[in-house]
């Protein structure tokens, strides 16, 4: 009995010591020895920035004593550590020291000492100039193989030669590691249990395939690498992909059913529009981010027929075409029969184009119908011709709608108005004062067309954090007599 009581109390203590962070486990190892050994055997390791430095900046200019001393503070900590403890989970900050010929001798010591057959989750950032350090396959062969779950890594180059037997992985995250597509395939290969991928800043990557052997890999998101050019998916049950690139990369999603897909690059509204309905047939949430486009969207080459969800981020500064026809969404939506959420945000619009003239040259799309549509908003609105008419023809033809929100601030969110900390996103006087005259054109165009059965929401600047008077220019009533 009483050994039995004697483990459970020290499973009770082991469990209590675990929940204390880096700094407050290191206070109550000073004070008792229990917690000194308890400390020394720590599972869970975290070595950052804010567990060990908190009051400096190692990133800052002329850090270079800092990072001496944070780095001599993690040594201490491994080399008292007892052979045989075992860490479940590592995150570990690597600062390269300044003036040294092999900066990454250390590194290379804490990472045998650290990384041992129980580890679970391993987070290593290199922060250098450039991904210089190469990270040591075999320690991941033959330490951990078995057991590492999540592995997330930046700034350091991956160079797998052979399969690393990685059968218990889950979440794997690159970023900015120099690695080629035929060797993340080498790591792939074994992967069998991977259910998260992603691929950040990964440049040596031409051509991304993911194998058939992947079957539970349900999310795929790949941006910034600037020299992809293909992405070939053989996962058979990949439901969510996302993808950021400057130039349009060629995707096959093989058979897989994909359902999600978040989509930003150039001319990312045409390439949806002309490509996805074929080539990811069971879509129902698209996410598309866009700062160029032609002037008219395409005719779809076929329909969403489960698109219930659709996103537009248009990044409308120099480099978007100004006259833009938003009225050409209309394709869309034609070509979308289940939809039933519609946001649109325009970001940075161009302040030269303003409509003002009389509502009856507003162009008009009787034909169209769109039965299931219930939810619209636009944040960023402005009186351009083609948004008024985009806004009237879903208020004309959107026969299921119940509500419409036009929200002409483009600030990325609001106060509660009752919270006193929180503030609206800052904007210039004249972004304030075209946000007043945007909710006049609302008033003016668009309120008449609003059906009883549809709930109009149209806010105005915040009162309390966008007034025109701190902003230095005269009050509304009196800034259009000019």
């Amino acid at each position: 009995m009483a050994s039995s009581y004697y483990f459970c109390t020290q499973d009770i203590w082991c469990q209590i010591r675990s929940l204390l962070s880096m700094q407050d486990a290191a206070r109550a190892a000073c004070v008792s020895r229990s917690f000194m050994q308890s400390w020394r055997c720590r599972p869970n390791l975290t070595f950052t920035n804010e567990t060990m430095c908190p009051k400096e900046d190692l990133k800052a200019p002329g850090s270079n004593a800092t990072i001496i001393d944070y780095n001599n503070k993690i040594d201490r900590v491994l080399r008292n550590r007892p052979g045989d403890a075992a860490v479940t989970k590592l995150k570990l900050d690597y600062h390269v020291p300044p003036l040294v010929g092999k900066p990454y001798r250390r590194l290379d010591r804490w990472l045998q000492i650290a990384v041992t057959p129980r580890t679970e989750e391993l987070e290593l950032l290199v922060w250098s100039k450039e991904a210089s350090f190469d990270f040591p396959c075999t320690l991941l062969s033959d330490r951990c193989g078995g057991s590492i779950q999540k592995l997330f890594l930046f700034r350091c180059a991956l160079r797998p030669t052979f399969q690393l037997g990685l059968r218990s992985l889950k979440t794997l995250y690159l970023r900015d590691v120099r690695i080629t597509g035929e060797e993340l395939g080498c790591l792939l290969s074994s992967s069998t249990a991977l259910e998260h991928l992603k691929l950040v800043y990964c440049d040596d990557i031409v051509r991304l395939e993911i194998p058939c052997l992947l079957q539970r890999l349900s999310f795929l998101e790949v941006s910034g690498c600037t020299n992809l050019q293909v992405i070939e998916n053989k996962a058979p049950n990949l439901s969510r992909f996302w993808l950021e690139a400057g130039e349009q990369v060629q995707v096959s999603v093989g058979e897989s059913k994909v359902k999600d897909v978040q989509l930003t690059q150039d001319y990312a509204i045409n390439y949806a529009i002309e490509n996805l309905p074929s080539r990811v047939p069971n879509l129902e949430t698209l996410n598309i981010q866009s700062s160029h486009e032609i002037v008219n969207s395409s005719l779809a080459s076929s329909k969403f027929l489960h698109l219930k969800f659709l996103s537009i981020v248009l990044i409308s500064g120099s480099y978007f075409h100004q006259d833009y026809d938003f009225l050409s969404l209309v394709h869309f939506f034609d070509a979308s029969p289940s939809l039933e959420t519609f946001r649109l945000y325009v970001i940075e619009h161009p302040m030269d184009d303003w409509f003002e003239g009389d509502p009856s040259s507003l162009r008009r799309m009787p034909q169209h119908c769109h039965g299931s549509l219930k939810s619209v908003k636009i944040i960023g609105f402005f009186p351009q011709k083609s948004m008024i008419e985009l806004t009237c023809h879903l208020l004309e033809n959107a026969t299921s709608l119940e509500s419409l929100t036009v929200d002409a601030s483009p600030a990325n969110y609001r106060c509660s108005g009752s919270k006193p900390g929180r503030k609206c996103s800052p904007l210039t006087s004249t972004a304030i004062v075209k946000a007043h005259k945007s909710v006049l054109a609302v008033k003016k165009y668009i309120e008449g067309n609003v059906p009883s059965t549809v709930k109009l929401n149209v806010p105005e600047p915040c009162g309390r954090c966008h007034l025109l008077k701190e902003s230095g220019v005269k009050p509304f009533y009196l800034m259009f007599n000019d």
